[in-house]
């Protein structure tokens, strides 16, 4: 697990691994679906067009799909709900949303530009998979769409190999939470009126000047004042001093919401409390000894399926007879898999009807869609009549003068 790859130089900002692997995703199967267009006389003009609508479509899609999935569990609860919405670059994305609304994005523009669907929609499905493939390493990275676990009450491992995350993971939050496992006092944060919760990856790597910095300012502004009252200072140096501090405020504020909204000094008692003698350091050791139990590499399986299925894909286009049956056979084979590994993994509810995940759900209805494409295909032409060589200009001007 690593969410962030490293900080961009000079100005610091972190690229955060889930983003980056899309990124790679979306630019190499682009790149390669172009390859492949000019190998079957299609223009890579319109697949670089499609890549960049699949890209834009896919990404709003994917995060609506999960911010309408787990608005009420995780985003109308945040201070800030639309920003939290808007906030992608931590993962946080449904490959459905964003296959879904690639899809709908490329149709609208195949159709308007007047070029075959059926030939294009071809070329790019491949890349689609291939795709894939990279957002499940961005999952592995992020330690979300984790699986189940795979040890038995008694400690005996089940399979191999098991993977681990940080304490301070997605997975070993819930198996806390379900009692699967136990943690040390000293990593459990219990806020003054609000439920407990396991001390976060970002402020286990906090300085104590990051911690504590935003409070001690607020006091110091507070206590100035105070003598300065005491000192019967004229107003306008109080009054100046009273805007430092609801600057300071509103610095605390913001750094509050962003440390679950606690004040640090209430809530973290063992870095207060000289009873307790833990450090920062000392903090970060015992986390890491005590990690989420074995569970399934759902992430691999998925980035192992997902390459699968784009060489599959690729041999149905070099071998198809019939435009069309490439993205037909996606549409069929990638929700039965994802059937699959949705059985594996454990982080998705099971909100249909209390049997399937949503994820499930919409793999029933894409597998259908699929069967009822794949016989209307085979009642239209073998060729889309839109199918024509793209040929550019300049061989166009030199076939034409060959033969005059």
């Amino acid at each position: 697990m690593h969410p962030e790859l490293f900080d961009l130089p000079f100005v610091h900002y972190p690229v955060r691994s889930y983003g980056a692997m899309l990124t790679l995703g979306f630019l190499t199967g682009v790149w390669l679906s172009m390859r492949r267009a000019e190998r079957v006389k299609a223009n890579p003009d319109v697949i670089l067009n499609m890549g960049f609508i699949s890209l834009i479509c896919g990404v709003v899609g994917a995060r609506l799909f999960f911010v309408i999935h787990y608005w009420e569990s995780t985003f109308a609860i945040q201070p800030r709900p639309i920003l939290a919405a808007l906030d992608c670059t931590g993962g946080g994305m449904e490959y459905y949303g964003g296959l879904l609304f690639a899809m709908l994005g490329c149709v609208v523009y195949l159709w308007l530009a007047g070029v075959s669907m059926r030939m294009y929609l071809d070329i790019l499905t491949p890349a689609a998979a291939w795709g894939l493939a990279f957002g499940r390493m961005g999952c592995l990275l992020n330690g979300c769409c984790w699986g189940g676990v795979c040890v038995t009450p008694q400690g005996q491992e089940v399979i191999p190999w098991g993977i681990q995350f940080p304490s301070s993971s997605f997975a070993t939050i819930r198996q806390w939470e379900n009692r699967q496992m136990t943690m040390p006092a000293e990593l459990i944060v219990t806020p003054l009126g609000g439920p407990p919760f396991l001390l976060p990856d970002k402020q286990l790597n906090m300085s104590v000047t990051e911690l504590e910095g935003p409070a001690l300012r607020v006091r110091k502004a507070e206590e100035s004042i105070r003598n300065l009252r005491a000192l019967e200072a004229k107003p306008a140096e109080i009054e100046a001093l009273k805007k430092e501090l609801e600057a300071a405020k509103a610095a605390l504020t913001e750094h509050d919401q962003e440390i679950a909204a606690l004040r640090w000094a209430e809530a973290f008692p063992s870095r207060q409390d000289p009873s307790r003698g833990m450090t920062a350091t000392e903090l970060r050791d015992l986390a890491e000894h005590h990690r989420s139990l074995p569970v399934q590499p759902a992430q691999v399986y998925g980035i192992i399926n997902a390459l699968l299925l784009s060489w599959l894909l690729l041999e149905i286009l070099y071998r198809r007879k019939r435009h069309g049956v490439v993205f037909a056979a996606l549409c069929i084979i990638y929700p039965i898999t994802r059937i699959v590994l949705e059985t594996i993994r454990v982080d998705n509810p099971h909100d249909t009807a209390g049997l399937l995940t949503i994820s499930q759900t919409v793999s029933v209805g894409m597998f259908l869609f699929g069967i009822v494409l794949l016989v209307v295909l085979y009642r239209m032409p073998e060729r889309s009549p839109r199918a024509v060589p793209f040929v550019y200009e300049d061989e166009e001007e030199d076939r034409a003068a060959a033969r005059t």
